[in-house]
């Protein structure tokens, strides 16, 4: 257990000034900024709109914003980028030929992609409370500063959309060890993701796991109430399903790298 978690240590050193290190934190910083030039710009619109509780309606505002299509974007690029690091350096034979299990070099990779996603997550919740409180710096209107701060609120938001996009992950990661092209499986985790955008309306979209984070937010086809329930069991099937048929198929593989 030592020996993994130092492998996963210096799998994690290597995406530091990396591109997959950098759009984490432009990724989580995204969306905030845009809603903070939004809310500066449109005081009569916004100050209406975030009533009665300012924060708990900017938290919903501005993860809504990421979650439909920027978050699980995120994850295909990330997902992609770490792996490439070994692909781009033309290291990964000399990775399967050291000696190290391939559970190790399969499952360490795959929670240094995690720890870049859970990473993101706490940058995007810092950096929602930073354009909310500079917002109400510029405009006292917004009433940031006397409204305390709904952590419940934001651990049960980070909390839904971390299990929504755990099936997005497992089938990227694998797409991206199959595919030596960057491009390829990114292609791919686009296409499905808008044809998830697509299939938005359909009463099983809890099958399809590219659409798992708009049913986090998004209505029902009746419009009346908010989709909930089996698509986070049906995530954590995804997830755990294709991130084990991903090692089966890492372990059989005749050529590797």
């Amino acid at each position: 257990m030592t020996t993994f978690a130092i492998n996963t240590g210096v799998e994690l050193s290597k995406t530091r000034r990396t591109a997959a290190f950098w759009i984490t934190l432009a990724g989580a910083a995204f969306i905030p900024i845009i809603i903070f030039i939004t809310y500066i710009s449109r005081p009569d619109v916004f100050i209406k709109q975030l009533q009665p509780n300012v924060c708990v309606a900017h938290i919903n505002h501005t993860w809504q914003g990421a979650s439909i299509f920027l978050l699980p974007m995120y994850i295909i690029l990330v997902t992609s980028l770490t792996v490439q690091i070994e692909y781009r350096n033309n290291t990964w034979k000399q990775v399967y030929t050291s000696p190290r299990r391939y559970a190790d070099i399969y499952f360490s990779k795959f929670i240094v992609i995690h720890l870049l996603i859970l990473g993101c997550f706490f940058c995007f919740n810092l950096f929602q409370l930073v354009s909310g409180y500079a917002t109400a710096a510029i405009n006292s209107n917004y009433a940031f500063f006397s409204t305390a701060v709904p952590w419940k609120v934001m651990l049960n938001d980070t909390s839904r959309l971390y299990v929504a996009i755990l099936g997005i992950t497992s089938i990227q990661y694998w797409l991206s060890l199959r595919l030596r092209n960057f491009i390829a499986p990114v292609g791919i985790g686009l296409a499905l993701l808008i044809t998830g955008l697509i299939l938005n309306n359909w009463d099983k979209l809890y099958y399809y796991p590219y659409a798992y984070t708009i049913l986090t937010y998004s209505r029902n086809r009746s419009g009346q109430e908010a989709v909930t329930g089996n698509y986070k069991l049906y995530s954590l099937a995804w997830f755990g399903i294709v991130l084990l048929l991903g090692f089966w198929d890492t372990v059989k593989r005749k050529e590797r790298g």
